[in-house]
């Protein structure tokens, strides 16, 4: 996991850089990315009936920018901003993918003072330049492929420019997080080849609250199989975890085995989170939820990246038996 230092300003007003490293005092772990704030929406907020819980509504809550964003679904015409917005995006978009250089010795992107030497231990160290790739998060409150391509044509622009190496000459990734269905993922994909640097996650948690704005959970699974078979970079987002009729083992087991061997190249592993902050259900019934659904996925087969989402270094250690620095998780390139 290359951790990477927040910057203190916003790249543009269609990307943002987002939390880094270590975040609430030490206690979470999440890896940088940036935030693409152009496509903002999901079907359930634009049917007026946002989820009871969401894994993203804490980024809502905390963020005003994002609140008020480009194209947030409240706004009476969000569905008429989006194409007139694509234009704009896409040069910034392509601004952005033609830097990327990360200073190797600080972890900071475009924010470190190049002129001088870092202090690094009892060492002056001249800063170092690097293209690492990055990845470019179109999931923050947002629903990649749950709009019609009519709809929402900022999924075919970041699909063009990143699968191009004239416009994304050093291989950033685009992360494309949703919870659509086949049919609504075909339409969006069936007439393209995949391309290395587009990551497509499917959202599927234990407990379905807004299931009538969203396709049911086989539906989800059945449209990441179709992708993976096809040659997509395909990663599952299991979050959260739940107690209930369907125990965190047979549910993992049961959504492993609809992949049928086309296996994602990450499973995130998520808990419930207390609307409106980050508290964190005690470690015991933390580690209760993780290790069944660990079990099931193992046990169907699967010998792929495990990860678990903002959770603290101790349980990384105690989960997965790693450190946090090697955990690879949903949201890295």
């Amino acid at each position: 996991m290359h951790y990477r230092a927040r910057d203190t300003k916003a790249v543009s007003a269609w990307i943002a850089d987002s939390r880094g490293a270590y975040t609430h005092e030490g206690q979470t772990v999440c890896a940088g990315f940036f935030r693409y704030k152009g496509f903002v929406g999901c079907p359930a907020w634009a049917a007026g009936k946002p989820c009871d819980y969401c894994f993203l509504e804490t980024t809502l809550r905390r963020d005003k920018e994002l609140l008020e964003g480009v194209a947030w679904v409240d706004s009476p015409d969000w569905k008429t901003a989006w194409p007139s917005g694509v234009q704009r995006a896409r040069q910034a978009v392509a601004k952005w993918l033609q830097d990327g250089r990360t200073c190797t010795t600080c972890s900071r992107y475009r924010a470190c003072d190049r002129r001088n030497p870092h202090l690094v231990g009892n060492a002056w160290t001249q800063c170092q330049d690097r293209y690492i790739p990055m990845l470019l998060n179109a999931g923050e409150l947002a629903d990649s492929l749950g709009f019609s391509p009519e709809e929402n044509p900022h999924v075919a622009m970041l699909l063009d420019v990143f699968s191009s190496r004239v416009t994304n000459p050093h291989g950033h990734k685009i992360l494309l997080v949703t919870k659509a269905g086949l049919e609504q993922t075909q339409a969006h994909l069936e007439a393209r080849e995949p391309s290395e640097n587009v990551i497509l996650s499917w959202s599927v948690g234990n407990k379905e609250w807004a299931e009538p704005y969203w396709p049911p959970a086989t539906r989800r699974m059945d449209a990441a199989r179709w992708a993976r078979e096809r040659g997509w970079r395909v990663r599952l987002r299991m979050d959260p975890l739940g107690h209930g009729p369907v125990a965190p083992y047979r549910w993992a087991l049961f959504r492993a085995q609809e992949m049928k061997g086309a296996w994602p190249e990450v499973v995130t592993l998520g808990n419930a989170r207390h609307r409106g902050g980050r508290q964190l259900l005690p470690a015991a019934n933390r580690v209760a939820l993780y290790k069944p659904a660990i079990a099931g996925w193992r046990e169907s087969g699967y010998t792929g990246q495990i990860a678990v989402c903002k959770e603290t270094p101790d349980m990384i250690r105690k989960i997965l038996g790693i450190e946090p620095e090697e955990m690879r998780c949903n949201c890295l390139p």
